[in-house]
């Protein structure tokens, strides 16, 4: 009789050992693009020599997110995706959700949004000290001769504003025409601006101006309205980067790529 209650209490531990295991191995995948430093392929840009990390996909957004979801039991598995795809499939419910997405209100109808993974200002790039002494507002752009990057929202704000804007293929190209051709003013997002200019040669004959009068912008992870469990999903992410950010674990993440942190 003692045998049989051996057997079964090491029977009950192994079965509940497993489903602990179970609940602290679960995996979800997100879909994401190349956009450092938020998203870094590491195929395009390989990781620093004092980067831990080996995973192939790695970046301020990524390590935040891996971080807050491991201190609820959670691993995040990154798949790189044609951003109009996925926000696609995430309209239709065919994936949980992408990262970094920006929770503006054309995508309210279809996505929860998460709290926020990071945040950088919109920034005016010119070459050194070229604006110097003036506030850098978007009302000042009306003096020079403007670029910005085609799609991105920038873009959209110069349009609202009514200022002309020569249109860029991407940071680099914005960067050069600064450097080397005749435009004054790149307008782009600063976090990655810096983080593109640093590796190109002529860094240290930019200044960066952070605009006046405009919000941040804000990267967080959308869920899908139509994809199971995504609002469970959602709330586990904003609990881990809740404990992320009390822990101070969130601002080594954050100084670890050369940034401060804004969020408050």
């Amino acid at each position: 009789m003692e045998r049989v209650r051996q057997y079964w209490i090491a029977f009950l531990c192994v079965v509940l050992g497993f489903s602990i295991v179970d609940a602290y191995a679960e995996e979800i995948v997100l879909h994401t693009v190349h956009i450092p430093p938020h998203i870094v392929d590491a195929s395009i840009i390989p990781p620093p020599a004092d980067f831990d990390s080996t995973e192939t996909i790695y970046g301020l957004d990524a390590d935040i997110l891996r971080a807050a979801y491991a201190t609820q039991g959670v691993s995040v598995r990154i798949v790189l995706t044609p951003w109009k795809r996925i926000m696609r499939d995430v309209e239709k419910g065919l994936i949980l959700g992408a990262v970094s997405c920006r929770p503006v209100p054309s995508r309210e109808t279809f996505a929860f949004f998460s709290d926020y993974l990071s945040d950088s200002a919109n920034t005016f790039v010119t070459r050194r000290g070229h604006l110097d002494g003036k506030i850098p507002t978007l009302a000042l752009l009306k003096e020079y001769d403007v670029a910005a990057v085609n799609g991105w929202s920038q873009t959209n704000i110069l349009d609202s504003a009514d200022i002309t804007y020569v249109s860029v293929t991407g940071l680099v190209q914005g960067i050069n025409v600064v450097l080397r051709r005749n435009l004054d003013v790149f307008m782009t997002e600063r976090d990655s601006a810096l983080f593109a200019a640093k590796s190109m040669r002529g860094f240290e004959n930019l200044s960066f101006y952070d605009v006046v009068g405009l919000d941040l912008d804000h990267y967080s992870v959308c869920f899908s309205k139509l994809y199971p469990d995504a609002e469970k999903w959602r709330d586990v992410l904003n609990k881990g980067l809740d404990e992320l950010k009390k822990s101070g674990k969130r601002d080594e993440i954050v100084k670890k790529y050369g940034f401060s942190s804004m969020l408050q």
